[in-house]
């Protein structure tokens, strides 16, 4: 019994140092820019910049004036800044008219969906990356 013990710890600091040491990366911050990040544009006018990290994105998206995202919702949370412009956010029977500087915190699998009142432009945190 006392031999089986002694295999296991032994085996156990072995198979933890091995483990550690095969370490393929080490994280690291990146640096981007928005500017540099592919512009796709959305069949519904949207143009859309989108930063993706493992577990969250970052979407900068330009919303021209009449623009509609229809109600829809995801299995992920959502936090939407609007930076310049107005939105109307719609979500079940709540309604809010969005200006820059207010913020939308969306649960997983609320719906919600919006309009651009006027040429507008969010910043979008959302996961997953």
């Amino acid at each position: 019994m006392k031999l089986i013990a002694s295999f296991m710890a032994v085996g156990s600091i072995l198979f933890s140092g091995f483990v550690i040491s095969q370490q393929v990366t080490t994280p690291e911050m990146m640096l981007r820019s928005f500017s540099d990040v592919e512009l796709q544009t959305i069949n519904d006018g949207r143009r859309v910049r989108r930063v993706n990290a493992a577990t969250v994105s970052l979407i900068r998206v330009e919303w021209p004036e009449g623009t509609t995202a229809t109600p829809h919702n995801h299995a992920y949370e959502l936090v939407l800044s609007v930076v310049e412009g107005r939105l109307r956010a719609i979500s079940g029977n709540q309604e809010f008219i969005m200006e820059a500087g207010d913020i939308a915190v969306v649960p997983a699998w609320v719906e919600h969906g919006y309009v651009a009142l006027e040429d507008s432009i969010t910043l979008e945190a959302a996961g997953p990356g």
